[in-house]
């Protein structure tokens, strides 16, 4: 017998396959039925009184009423499958939420509780606000084919009939700005990445000290980041004994980025896996039920996405190893990248590794005055790396060992440092960061000069403002079709 939770899944799978390509994906019908619907309550409106010649000679005698109630009585089939649409849609959030907090009922008696990570409240919170949107959508759809289906009963062509009318096209149009709403952030329960695309991190760490790890781990909702501590246990149980747990770490994680970009293909990966895996662990963390190539794709795909500025500078890093690049400064790696195009925040990410035999201390600072926090200094003690990773000479993509680009990129990432920073813009338009390197004397070392870009994401910001212009103009419109009856309410007492 199937679990609670496998009946959920089934179901929501069935819906939301029906909801992807038909309603909010796929032929979008949830925007297109309300649209048609306002185009026939429109045409009701203008046909009021008068029928065209062609309708009353040949069409009226049959079936009895004007064009315009015809028109409206279209529009009123047309509402009910719009309705039916927001009900199956809101139906497959509904299963989504039962699933989610089945899933997090299941990580609870499992002794993970997911409830007390970061970025749940905020994920649990998103569905049942999207919830509540379609909600209150849908019942502004019942109202406005209740309202439709009484002016086609009363005649569309009275003076009640066109304030009903006016009513019923401002409650579709608010429908359609609430639905709008919430479609921004989407997200399901069906695959094991339905939930990354809404996910926003509330924090990350001010230092990756696991690079790859600690970017990804950033990026997973609070359910798949639960997932992946079970997958961290399997996949050490595998490494082999005389390899660094973490080592092993990260040169999977980067195995699977160059993989993902194409730089590698199946076999170089399998021959670069055994050398921290072994031969069952290869197999194992390969074909591995819930981080599969297809899970690694979608977060690398994200996170690349989210984050360019960082994914350059590790390019950076590889092609500066490739040609065999002489080092800049003497006993210290430095590197510093942001945004080019920035939107709602920036991330700026400097590299810093310490090449020589000692400690070393160095100052970060940022400024800029387009950006908060303004000035930003921060001091780093960085520690003597525990091998010599930076080559004098060209290093091969892959060979046997580490001394390759992807065996010496582990190596730097695992000794290196890199602070991540969240700079909030002030202003749309061109701005500027500076960024200097200097040791403890306040004497400079490196100085970077970045020049961005700020300005809104137009996809979420044409949806926002578009949700917000069927809101006020449908909220003007049902405003006044309700002060009109109101008044001839009144006017005939």
């Amino acid at each position: 017998m199937k679990s609670n939770l496998d009946v959920l899944r089934s179901s929501e799978e069935r819906f939301h396959g029906i909801d992807s390509q038909f309603l909010t994906e796929g032929l979008r019908l949830v925007l297109l039925l309300p649209g048609f619907s306002l185009l026939f309550l429109f045409g009701a409106w203008a046909y009021k009184g008068q029928s065209p010649e062609w309708w009353l000679d040949n069409l009226e005698p049959t079936v009895n009423f004007d064009l315009s109630t015809c028109l409206t009585l279209i529009s009123v089939t047309i509402l009910l499958g719009f309705c039916s649409g927001l009900y199956l849609h809101r139906h497959r959030v509904r299963l989504t939420r039962k699933v989610f907090r089945a899933e997090v009922a299941a990580a609870a008696e499992a002794h993970r509780p997911v409830t007390s990570m970061h970025g749940y409240s905020s994920v649990d919170g998103l569905i049942s606000r999207t919830m509540a949107s379609h909600n209150t959508a849908l019942w502004m759809g019942y109202f406005a084919t209740a309202i439709a289906i009484l002016v086609a009963y009363l005649d569309s062509d009275s003076d009640v009939g066109q304030r009903g009318l006016l009513a019923s096209a401002s409650l579709i149009t608010m429908a359609i700005g609430q639905h709008l709403s919430t479609r921004n952030r989407k997200f399901n329960m069906v695959t094991r990445d339905g939930l990354l695309s809404a996910y926003i991190p509330p924090l990350h760490p001010s230092t990756l000290e696991m690079v790859f790890n600690d970017m990804l781990r950033t990026q997973m909702d609070p359910l798949l980041r639960s997932a992946f501590e079970d997958f961290l246990i399997e996949f050490e149980s595998h490494t082999r004994k005389d390899v660094d747990r973490e080592y092993a770490r990260e040169k999977f994680l980067m195995l699977m980025h160059r993989r993902f970009k194409g730089s590698l293909d199946r076999n170089t990966t399998n021959l670069e896996m055994t050398e921290i895996l072994t031969d069952e662990g290869v197999h194992a963390i390969l074909e591995h039920d819930v981080f599969n190539e297809g899970l690694w794709d979608s977060l690398y795909n994200i996170s690349m996405s989210s984050y360019p500025a960082f994914y350059r500078l590790i390019e950076r890093l590889e092609q500066d190893l490739s040609v065999g690049r002489k080092k800049d400064m003497d006993g210290l790696l430095f590197d510093v990248d942001l945004e080019n195009i920035v939107t709602e925040r920036a991330n700026l990410f400097c590299y810093f590794h310490n090449l020589s035999d000692n400690e070393r201390q160095v100052v970060l600072r940022v400024h800029s005055p387009d950006f908060r926090p303004q000035d930003l200094s921060l001091r780093y003690n960085l520690q003597p790396g525990e091998k010599v990773w930076w080559p004098d000479e060209e290093v091969p993509v892959s060979s046997e060992g580490d001394d390759d680009i992807i065996g010496r990129m582990s190596g730097l990432l695992q000794d290196g440092t890199i602070a991540w920073q969240t700079l909030l813009p002030e202003k749309t338009g061109e701005a500027s960061v500076a960024v200097r390197l200097e040791n403890t004397n306040g004497d400079l070392l490196v100085g970077k000069q970045i020049n961005v870009r700020v300005r809104p994401e137009f996809v979420n910001w044409l949806r926002n403002t578009s949700s917000l212009t069927a809101y006020l103009m449908g909220g003007i419109g049902l405003f006044s079709s309700v002060m009109f009856q109101l008044l001839a309410v009144l006017s005939a007492a």
